[in-house]
């Protein structure tokens, strides 16, 4: 976190390739002004991502005389809704069994089919607000490369029917249907999710917050929060922002705040960006539909972007937690990481043996104790809270906004009747716990990975870590 005069001269490259897209050939990323006096609101949301700006919006459209204020430490959309691989996927975290536990199997799919909609409510929004973001909603292509993972995505479609899903939503693709779509090498099937769409990343987050703005919100940038108390936000400066309502959607970043310590720890990640491609590579790997693009041992995410790059990016245990929960710099990514991206983007694609990396970025995305998103309000303190995506932020964000905004206005609806409404998951371990805790997950996590792609068979190490570390899978 920094000061509001160090946010004016930030490198928008070092935030991601899309800022820097933006904030490019002399376009300077000029912040908004910080908060310089202490003030009076409805409702202060701090945090201006994607949660935040969706509250904000969908609170403003249901009700334009709000006072609604969004403080961001940085600019908006300087976290992971900034940096993010520009995938919109209908997934969240926690199982099928995990949220019928929360809100019995009707919760469950309410649950999911509210995900899916939210691909579709954010496509409403981009064409209403007229946000040139390139979205494009095709599909997501899970592919699987050893015998282990098409096994399991077929058993994931059957599971689907099971639960009500049917082939518009999802459905297991033969090898010859993948590669007819995507030339993936050694591809022997694939997971097929409709309910995806791609994005530019950056020019959702700025051009959502402009969407803000016209509607009546005022964002102060380079306004860092270090307390959210009832009825105010505090921050470092002195001032602080009286409101009914506060809402925290601070997501990977929430340690700074002296009031919400352990609540969510932030998980690091990094992404790299090719050149734009021609024709004739296209014509190599297809991948004309622009479909988002998942692929396992380690986990990664790709998307065919509008101006014809790849980027990669995902899950992969090479960085580190930080101690004390902190985030990671605004750096390129390491270069053993950024070394392992290229390698497993050339298994994928060997036609692209000699591309041309053009950028890397850091990041992190948010994990609380349950590993699952969360929204709610305390009545009492007025504090309301969102997030908690581990990764799979991008559509649950709008739809943790919508229901919140719900929330806050007081509405019984089906957004506010779904399971992942309620208090807050327990908190972390305190330090030294957390770090240790977290080094030896990695590693077991690391070493089950590698024992399943060595071996193809199920690893029990790999669900080990996963049970110590209480996470539970995830939907779509």
């Amino acid at each position: 976190m920094t000061t509001s005069s160090s946010v004016a001269v930030r490198d928008p490259g070092a935030i991601s390739h899309w800022f820097k897209q933006l904030y490019g050939s002399g376009r300077p990323l000029v912040p908004r002004p910080a908060l310089e006096q202490s003030t009076e609101a409805d409702v202060c949301i701090v945090g201006a991502g994607y949660t935040g700006l969706w509250t904000a919006y969908a609170l403003l459209r249901e009700d334009p005389s709000l006072c609604v204020v969004l403080l961001d430490a940085e600019v908006a959309g300087y976290g992971a809704s900034g940096r993010n691989g520009g995938a919109v996927i209908a997934q969240f975290n926690g199982s099928r069994a995990y949220w019928s536990k929360r809100g019995g199997r009707e919760g469950a799919i309410a649950m999911e089919r509210a995900v899916q909609g939210a691909v579709r409510e954010i496509g409403a929004a981009v064409e209403r607000e007229g946000i040139d973001c390139s979205y494009s909603r095709n599909g997501v292509v899970m592919v699987a490369r050893t015998p282990l993972e098409a096994e399991r995505f077929r058993a994931s479609v059957e599971e689907d029917r099971a639960w009500g899903l049917t082939d518009e939503d999802t459905r297991f693709l033969s090898a010859d249907e993948v590669l007819a779509r995507i030339n993936v090498d050694g591809a022997l099937g694939a997971r097929y999710n409709a309910h995806c769409a791609s994005i530019h990343a950056g020019a959702l987050v700025r051009g959502l917050a402009d969407a803000v703005e016209r509607h009546g919100g005022v964002i102060h940038e380079g306004t860092r929060v270090t307390a959210i108390e009832a009825g105010r936000a505090r921050t470092q400066s002195g001032h602080e922002v009286r409101a009914k309502i506060v809402v925290r959607a601070t997501e990977a970043y929430t340690e700074s705040l002296e009031t919400h310590k352990r609540y969510i720890v932030p998980v690091h990640t990094s992404m790299l960006v090719t050149e734009p491609l021609d024709e004739a590579t296209f014509e190599q790997i297809g991948w004309h539909g622009r479909e988002a693009l998942l692929a396992e041992h380690p986990f990664l995410h790709l998307q065919h972007t509008a101006d014809h790059r790849i980027t990669i990016g995902g899950d992969d245990n090479r960085i580190p937690y930080l101690y004390g929960s902190r985030p990671s710099p605004d750096a390129v990514a390491p270069a053993h990481v950024a070394e392992m991206y290229r390698s497993e983007l050339v298994k994928l694609f060997p036609a692209l043996r000699d591309v041309r990396i053009d950028h890397s970025w850091q990041g992190v995305f948010g994990a609380p104790r349950n590993w699952a998103p969360g929204v709610g309000l305390n009545r009492k303190t007025g504090i309301a809270w969102a997030g908690g995506y581990v990764g799979e932020g991008v559509s649950t964000s709008n739809l943790a906004g919508r229901t919140v905004a719900d929330l806050i206005l007081g509405r019984d609806t089906e957004l506010t009747r779904l399971p992942f409404v309620g208090p807050p998951a327990r908190r972390w371990e305190p330090e030294p716990l957390r770090f240790v805790g977290s080094a030896a997950i990695g590693k077991m996590r690391a070493a089950g990975d590698h024992a399943e792609a060595r071996t193809g068979k199920p690893s029990k190490l790999m669900d080990l870590g996963n049970k110590i570390a209480g996470y539970t899978g995830h939907i779509g």
